[in-house]
């Protein structure tokens, strides 16, 4: 039986499994167990945070919402230990240096010569450089510090915990940014024979060049740019001009390497978007979502998605860049196999779409009917009185105890759809509106918050909020002819449960109906 490992490296692999799992949420993820593993030195990085937030979220509400039949939504199960971490910091100690890290010390004191050797390989910033908030973009300083990971404790437990006894039916699939320090660091440390592929204390060699491991990995290459700060007194960080230096020296050590992937995904982008101000790391360090991180994600979707190579099958490269200037659906990278990609794109498409749509209608039309100064005005529309006759939790939406499951989904809801938003710029990326779901204003804690615009005022908008999608349909089609014929009396679902399916099915059938205009 095959089992699904996913781990990203550094900020880069945090964003694409931000990506990842709200591609899960959206319904395109795999229908059973996904192990989910992070990591990062930088555990205060705003990047790794907002992925971790988002990872329980995710869980939660997947656990307390009951989807009705046909409902892929949340369908994936993503799983970390529940008795263990699913990051690895790497450091157990607070002003961990690389100096401390080796007994540099010692090794002086001893008069001897590996002390020369440091000072030879390192120079005395990478000495004393904090490597709490990540490696800096010097990856040799992570390759040292990440080549002997404890396999006896979790995360790494989990992976021999879950692996299968077949021949390739762990699936690992690894993800960081080969331009970096902490991605570029980890990926070929992880990568080499004995740390994953072929590791006693794992117990994934099956014998001679056979392993329960069919390792696969996103290499990400340069994609993004940032203005840097130079007024700043850090003395250790990567540039955007650093980038094409470093990742000429990491394609040149990888074609040389023989690492034990069997399957590796170059991803790219020379658009070179802003993805926010500079930051050498801690809770500053929030990028916005990029395309190229979604890209890598579909990546991961399709190495879990092949059926199980031969024994002895040639390693196999996969590139995904841009062919026009401008991102659409129909350019998006989802399979190996041309004869899948029209329908694997019509299906993505059509997932992303509907639950961008039920979140931004739940938030709006569902939070005013489930407000108690409109209950009236709920009572009275057909989809709610038909599905909803009493006052009890089991049968009031807006009773007070459904409100765990209603914040639960406001909260991932309103997560998602700053995540979709901020892919679309409307020239280059043109996915999901933007502009027609809501506008970016500052929150009084100084983040960037979305604010929606309502259906009542912008009836057109629902119509085209997925991009490349007819603009027949308005909102009062939505709630004349969609919501309320989207109501449902079953009596063994519970109000909430119910109220969230209602939503599902009238986006469902409003993005089915606006895309047959004609």
């Amino acid at each position: 039986m095959q089992e699904n490992f996913l781990i990203g490296i550094g900020g880069t692999g945090s964003r694409v499994l931000e990506a990842f799992v709200h591609c899960c949420a959206a319904g395109f993820g795999p229908t059973g167990k996904v192990h989910l593993m992070l990591i990062d030195p930088d555990a205060g990085n705003g990047n790794l945070t907002r992925t971790k937030t988002l990872i329980e979220q995710y869980r939660q509400l997947r656990k307390t919402f009951r989807r009705e039949e046909g409902n892929a939504a949340f369908q994936t199960e993503l799983y970390i230990p529940e008795d263990g971490a699913f990051v690895w910091s790497i450091f157990d100690e607070a002003d961990q240096t690389l100096k401390k890290y080796i007994g540099y010390a010692n090794l002086r004191s001893q008069d001897g010569p590996l002390a020369d050797v440091a000072d030879l390989l390192f120079t005395q910033a990478e000495l004393d450089t904090k490597l709490n908030e990540g490696f800096r973009g010097h990856p040799s300083i992570g390759a040292v510090v990440m080549a002997d990971p404890p396999m006896d404790k979790y995360p790494f437990k989990m992976l021999r915990d879950n692996m299968p006894s077949e021949a390739g039916a762990g699936r690992v699939f690894l993800v960081g940014s080969i331009f970096g320090g902490t991605g570029a660091a980890g990926f070929p440390t992880l990568g080499a024979e004995k740390v994953l592929k072929f590791n006693d204390e794992l117990q994934t060699k099956l014998g001679e060049n056979r392993s329960k491991v069919l390792l696969g990995g996103a290499l990400v290459l340069p994609y993004f740019d940032f203005a840097v700060d130079n007024t700043k007194s850090e003395q250790m960080f990567v540039t955007p001009q650093d980038f094409p230096m470093a990742t000429k020296a990491a394609l040149h050590y990888y074609n040389d390497k023989q690492l034990a992937f069997d399957q590796y995904y170059f991803i790219g982008d020379s658009l070179g978007q802003k993805v926010g101000n500079f930051s050498p790391g801690t809770s500053s360090q929030e990028n916005r979502p990029h395309y190229v991180e979604l890209a890598s994600a579909l990546a991961a979707f399709d190495f879990f998605r092949q059926e199980t190579p031969r024994d002895g099958a040639e390693k196999s490269y996969f590139i995904a860049s841009r062919e026009t200037p401008t991102v659409t659906w129909d350019q998006l990278p989802l399979s190996r196999s041309g004869d899948e990609l029209a329908g694997l794109r019509n299906q993505f498409r059509a997932a992303i779409g509907e639950f961008t749509l039920f979140c931004y209608t739940y938030l709006t039309v569902g939070h005013r009917f489930l407000d108690p100064a409109n209950r009236k005005e709920a009572q009275a529309a057909p989809w709610h009185k038909d599905s909803f006759r009493g006052e009890s939790a089991r049968e009031d939406p807006a009773h007070q105890d459904n409100d765990e499951l209603h914040k639960l989904a406001t909260t991932y809801a309103r997560l998602f759809l700053k995540w979709v938003t901020d892919l679309d710029d409307g020239a280059n990326v043109r996915l999901m509106a933007a502009d027609l779901i809501g506008t970016t204003e500052k929150s009084a804690d100084g983040r960037d918050r979305l604010k929606l615009k309502n259906p009542y005022e912008h009836k057109q908008n629902i119509g085209r909020l997925r991009r490349e999608q007819a603009t027949g349909k308005d909102f009062d089609y939505y709630m004349a002819a969609v919501l309320n014929n989207s109501q449902i009396k079953d009596t063994t679902q519970d109000a909430a449960d119910k109220y969230l399916n209602i939503f599902f099915r009238a986006a469902r059938k409003f993005n089915q109906d606006n895309a047959a205009v004609g």
